[in-house]
């Protein structure tokens, strides 16, 4: 039966489907943690930089080259986790778009299910009423008409 087939292979896509969006959302998750961890570094990175900066008063030169490397150090650490920020939101907005072909895709295949159970359903009712229209002729004596 044709349309039997149908709904299985619709079935079987749908849950394909909703692992699709599963995965998606959990991208989606991920992304955004990383995100939010890589500009929470970004922030105490040049929180750090702007509390380490040269205080008045008398130092040597070692201590002030000690100093310079550290905040040199701390400004890259906040460039890179900028940039890394920055990436984790490109990949939000991938895995955001992702999730919503995914999420269209599963309620594209909802909407083909259901329309291919309505359709098994009346091929059924189709193939009963075909067989009870010749036993009910059967039935019938010639000449009662």
């Amino acid at each position: 039966m044709r349309e039997a087939r149908r709904l299985a292979l619709l079935r079987h896509q749908s849950l394909i489907a909703e692992v699709a969006r599963k995965q998606a959302l959990r991208g989606l998750a991920e992304a955004l943690e990383a995100e939010a961890r890589g500009q929470a570094l970004a922030e105490r990175s040049a929180r750090l930089v702007a509390a380490s900066a040269a205080r008045a008063g008398v130092t040597t030169g070692a201590a002030l080259g000690q100093r310079a490397g550290f905040t040199a150090g701390l400004a890259q650490l906040a460039a890179n986790a900028a940039d890394s920020a920055r990436d984790a939101a490109r990949q939000r907005e991938w895995q955001a778009e992702s999730l919503t072909r995914a999420e269209t895709r599963a309620k594209r295949l909802a909407e083909m299910s259901a329309e291919a159970r309505t359709a098994l359903t009346a091929a059924q009712d189709r193939r009963e009423a075909a067989r009870t229209v010749p036993m009910a002729r059967k039935l019938q004596r010639p000449g009662q008409d």
